[in-house]
């Protein structure tokens, strides 16, 4: 429901004084979608979410031109990392690679 989010949103800069939104897709990649064979959602899932957040941020603004707000942005969590083998018997092994993260 993007209206709760947006209040959600609202809230933080409005009450809580933030600057700064984060978007808030955790877990919206395609790997970590691949679990529910989603990976084609990705996409949207991120676009909307920022797209809710730049409204927000750009709404307050408006009220109070001299203290911008932004929206930041992450890549993770995901369900896999790239530092950890999932592997005791073989350290170096990964099950996602550093251009599959990025």
């Amino acid at each position: 429901q993007p209206q709760i989010i947006q209040g959600s949103y609202r809230e933080y800069l409005e009450v809580g004084g933030s600057n700064l939104i984060g978007t808030n897709t955790f877990s919206s990649t395609t790997i970590a979608m691949a679990d529910y064979e989603m990976e084609d959602y990705a996409y949207e899932l991120n676009y909307q979410g920022a797209r809710l957040a730049r409204e927000v941020c750009d709404e307050v603004t408006a009220k109070d031109p001299t203290k911008p707000r932004f929206v930041v942005g992450a890549i993770g969590p995901t369900n896999r990392t790239g530092s950890i083998s999932p592997s005791v018997e073989d350290p170096s092994a990964r099950n996602v690679t550093f251009d599959e993260l990025v």
